[in-house]
C-alpha cells in the first residue's frame, strides 16, 4: 500500500469517527419519532400516535377540515384504516428554534385504492 493510500485511509477513518461524535442528538430523536410514526401507520396502531401530539397539535390535511388534539388526530388516521401501506419518512433537515424543532422529511407510501389494485406515489 503506498504512503498516500495509507494516509488517505487514516484520514477517512478519523473523519468517520469524528462525524459520529458530532452526530446531532435532536436529529436522532426526530428520526426515531419518524420511525415510531411509520410503525403506527403501517401497523394500523393508531393509538400509538396519541403520545406523539400535544393537546394543541393541529393536523391540516389537504381536502379535509383541520383537527386538533391527539384523539382527533388519531381518529382522523383511524378513519382511513389501512388505506396507506409501506409508509416511510426520511429525515432531511432539523431546525431547532427555541423550544421547537421544525423538521423536513420526505416520505414514500403505497395507497391502497381497492381490493384489486394499488397506487404508489412518492411525495417530497
Amino acid at each position: 500500500m503506498s504512503r498516500i493510500s495509507l494516509v488517505s485511509f487514516a484520514l477517512l477513518l478519523v473523519i468517520s469517527c469524528v462525524a459520529r461524535a458530532w452526530a446531532d442528538p435532536l436529529a436522532d430523536e426526530m428520526a426515531t419519532m419518524n420511525a415510531r410514526w411509520d410503525a403506527a401507520i403501517n401497523n394500523a396502531d393508531f393509538g400509538a400516535l396519541l403520545p406523539m401530539y400535544t393537546a394543541d397539535a393541529t393536523l391540516i390535511p389537504p381536502g379535509a377540515q383541520p383537527v386538533t388534539g391527539p384523539m382527533a388526530i388519531r381518529n382522523f388516521f383511524a378513519g382511513r384504516g389501512r388505506s396507506v401501506r409501506d409508509h416511510k419518512l426520511e429525515l432531511v433537515d432539523v431546525l431547532p428554534i427555541g423550544n421547537y424543532a421544525y423538521i423536513t422529511s420526505h416520505f414514500t407510501a403505497t395507497l391502497v385504492v381497492n381490493e384489486s389494485g394499488k397506487l404508489s406515489f412518492q411525495k417530497c
